[in-house]
């Protein structure tokens, strides 16, 4: 999937609803960056005016002008891109993740 994204110069995700979502993180991770709602995760994944734009769901029009305003300012998609992957590589790394999870289970299982 990494191929597929990295031919991107801006992910849009106009999501009302969204249990989790991590296709931010996915194009983050490969220097895309995201014009989100604020639905999910999204809003703790994207920095809004550093890796992308948050916009209300449903606000079709805000999230048009966000879109082309990011689209037509190539300064503001390099920076973006620059800045998301530093994002990802900074605070959200597998191996953080693994750890914490198997911190979680051995919790869990020392409690029982």
């Amino acid at each position: 999937m990494p191929s597929a994204i990295v031919a991107l110069d801006l992910l849009v995700a106009p999501q009302r609803w969204e249990g989790f979502g991590l296709t931010p993180l996915e194009a983050m991770a490969c220097g895309v960056p995201v014009i989100a709602t604020t639905v999910g995760a999204f809003d703790e994944l994207v920095v809004e005016g550093k890796t992308g734009r948050l916009i209300p769901p449903g606000d079709a029009e805000h999230m048009r002008a966000a879109v082309d305003a990011t689209l037509a300012s190539p300064a503001t998609l390099q920076q973006w891109s620059t800045a998301s992957r530093h994002h990802v590589e900074a605070g959200f790394k597998i191996e953080d993740e693994a750890t914490a999870l198997n911190a979680l289970y051995r919790e869990l299982l020392d409690s029982g």
